[in-house]
C-alpha cells in the first residue's frame, strides 16, 4: 500500500479541523446547567476559612497590596478536542468557594446580551446567570470582594448597541464598584471590582485596555505579565518569576502562569503548560513567605494552590 503524501495529511488535518469549527459554530446553543458537567476535581482539600478568607483583613488593607488567587478563562470548563480551550475544572462556584478572588471573564456580545466564550468556543453559560452565581456568593460572604476582568471575545452579532452599553444594563445592581481608582478593602467589600478590558467613552471601572502580551509591562495602574504563547513551560515559568520579582507598589501586578504550547498546524495545548507548571508553582508558594504575590492567574486551579496564595497574606 502506498504511503499518503505529506499533501494528503494536510488535506485531511485541514478537513478535521473545519469539521470541528463547523461542530463549534453551529450546535444549538445550551446552558452550563441543563448540561453533564465535566469532571470535577475533589474540593475536599478546602478549608472552612477559604470562603471568607477576607473577613481577617482591616478595612485600609488596598487590594494592590494583597496576594490574590486567580483563575484564566475562569469559566471555560467545556472544549471540543482534549487540552484545546477548556481551562478550568472547578464551577465559578467552587472557585469562590475556594479562594479564588480574581475572574478572568471574556463575554461574546450576541442579541444585546453577553455569553461565555473562549474563543470560538461556546461555554453555555450566560453573563446573567455567572453574575447571579456571583452575587449570591458574595450575599453570603460580605466580607469578600471579586475582582472581574472583563473582556470582550469573538464576533459581535446582532446588536443594537455597544459592548460598554450593554455592560451597564448588567451594571445597575448595588454590587458594582465601577469608580477608576484601586479601592481598599473595605470599599470595594460585597462588590464587584470592574477590571475593564474593553472600551468605553465613560470612565467605568480600572482601565486594562492598554494590554500588551508576550512582555512584562507597566501602566499607571496595573503590572501585567501575560506570556501565553512560549517555547517550552521552563520559558513560561522564568516569565513569571520574572514578574514576581516586580515589587511596585500601589499597582495591581497581574502575574498569569497559563499559556499553551503550539502543536501541528497552529493547535493549542494548554494542558503542554498547565501540567507541569502548576506542581512547580505549589511546590514555589509552599517555600515564600509574605509579604504580597500580587494576583497569582492560573489555569487548572486547585484548592491547595489558591490555599497557599492565600496563606501569603499572613493567614
Amino acid at each position: 500500500m502506498n504511503k499518503p503524501t505529506l499533501a494528503a495529511v494536510g488535506l485531511y488535518s485541514l478537513i478535521l479541523v473545519s469539521l470541528v469549527v463547523c461542530y463549534i459554530v453551529f450546535r444549538p446553543r445550551t446552558e452550563q446547567s441543563q448540561l453533564t458537567p465535566p469532571a470535577i476535581q475533589p474540593t475536599t482539600e478546602q478549608s472552612p476559612t477559604t470562603a471568607a478568607w477576607m473577613k481577617s483583613l482591616p478595612d485600609q488593607t488596598p487590594l494592590a497590596e494583597l496576594s490574590i488567587p486567580g483563575t484564566h478563562n475562569s469559566a471555560a470548563l467545556h472544549e471540543p478536542i482534549r487540552s484545546t480551550a477548556q481551562c478550568q475544572t472547578l464551577s465559578i462556584e467552587q472557585q469562590l468557594e475556594a479562594g479564588v478572588r480574581f475572574l478572568d471573564l471574556r463575554c461574546r456580545h450576541l442579541n444585546d446580551e453577553f455569553h461565555l466564550y473562549h474563543g470560538i468556543v461556546d461555554q453555555r453559560l450566560s453573563f446573567s446567570n455567572c453574575l447571579a452565581t456571583m452575587a449570591d456568593f458574595l450575599k453570603r460572604n460580605p466580607s469578600e470582594t471579586i475582582i472581574v476582568s472583563l473582556k470582550e471575545e469573538g464576533q459581535s452579532k446582532d446588536n443594537t448597541r455597544s459592548f460598554a452599553e450593554t455592560f451597564l444594563t448588567y451594571a445597575q445592581a448595588e454590587h458594582w464598584h465601577l469608580t477608576p481608582e484601586i479601592p481598599k478593602l473595605g470599599k470595594s467589600r460585597g462588590k464587584l471590582v470592574l477590571l475593564r478590558r474593553f472600551g468605553s467613552e465613560l470612565p467605568l471601572g480600572i482601565d486594562a485596555t492598554n494590554w500588551k502580551s508576550h512582555q512584562h509591562h507597566a501602566t499607571d495602574q496595573l503590572i501585567i505579565q501575560d506570556f501565553y504563547s512560549p517555547e517550552t513551560p521552563e520559558a513560561k515559568w522564568l516569565e513569571f518569576i520574572k514578574s514576581s520579582a516586580d515589587k511596585s507598589p500601589g499597582k495591581l501586578h497581574l502575574n498569569f502562569t497559563s499559556a499553551y504550547l503550539k502543536r501541528s498546524f497552529g493547535v493549542p495545548d494548554i494542558r503542554g503548560i498547565s501540567d507541569p507548571i502548576n506542581q512547580r508553582l505549589l511546590d514555589y508558594l509552599k517555600d515564600q513567605t509574605p509579604p504580597k504575590k500580587g494576583i497569582i492567574i492560573i489555569d487548572f486551579i486547585t484548592p491547595s494552590i489558591a490555599a497557599e496564595i492565600i496563606r501569603l497574606n499572613g493567614q
